[in-house]
């Protein structure tokens, strides 16, 4: 009973999913609309903006999301509850409202309708995504594993190094993975900071499938999809792969 209600369950799920894809493939399935888009200048610089967008709010995250993370999960301190609930604020609070009250500090300091204004803002929406998967990743971290490298004469970058990080690589991938979906997906908060000057992929896709020609916007969709799978996958891979050379290098040394 239990296996079929599991099948059932997964069949429903496959069914969803699939759906939509299927519909996206023959709403893009003519060659004069992806000849259209190919050769459209404004493609490739939603294409480029939205990865330097989502590369730079990728930098951004773990910079300040690394050793917050660290404090919040290993840390026992006074204000820590108070922490936590600032780290998930922009999760509850409605994004149109969180947008506007930041667009009103962002004229002010000159941020709007610019590269710079946009990563910012989408830092904002993806640092607690990024900073829950790390705390996660920090927290099956014992303190005993620390105080065994020092013990045994290691430095603080060479504990990091050889003990630290691969613990929490693989919450480090998943948290990047996440913010670079998360920061593809926006376009609300990239309309309003970016002004209508700063074009992205969704910024591109919106209005062709909200009622422009939705078969044009079937192929943004189908490209969107691929290039935001492509670059998710060869970030992860590229990361392990270096990740795990200098692992071999260190072995062998």
């Amino acid at each position: 009973m239990k296996r079929n209600i599991c099948l059932l369950i997964f069949i429903l799920m496959g069914v969803f999913i699939t759906l939509p894809l299927i519909s996206l493939i023959v709403m893009g399935s003519r060659g004069e609309d992806w000849i259209f888009v190919l050769k459209s200048q404004r493609f490739y610089e939603g294409l480029v903006n939205t990865i330097l967008i989502g590369s730079l709010t990728v930098i951004i995250d773990i910079i300040i999301g690394t050793p917050v993370s660290s404090i919040v999960a290993r840390e026992n301190f006074r204000m820590k509850k108070f922490i936590e609930m600032l780290i998930v604020l922009p999760l509850i609070i409605p994004g149109f409202i969180m947008v506007m009250g930041i667009q009103y500090n962002f004229i002010k300091f000159g941020l709007i309708d610019g590269i710079l204004g946009v990563t910012l803002i989408h830092s904002v929406v993806t640092l607690p995504y990024y900073i829950i998967s790390m705390r996660v990743a920090y927290s099956t971290l014992s303190r005993d594993y620390n105080r065994l490298g020092k013990i045994m004469g290691a430095s603080d970058f060479q504990i990091f190094r050889k003990i630290t990080l691969p613990i929490i690589f693989p919450g480090f991938l998943g948290g990047i993975s996440m913010v670079l979906i998360v920061s593809f997906n926006q376009y609300l908060t990239t309309l309003i900071i970016g002004g209508g000057e700063v074009i992205t992929l969704p910024i591109l896709m919106f209005p062709y499938l909200s009622g422009g020609d939705i078969k044009v916007g079937g192929v943004y969709s189908i490209l969107y999809i691929l290039i935001n799978l492509f670059l998710v996958v060869f970030l992860e891979k590229s990361l392990e792969k270096v990740y795990y050379k200098k692992g071999l290098k260190n072995d062998k040394n």
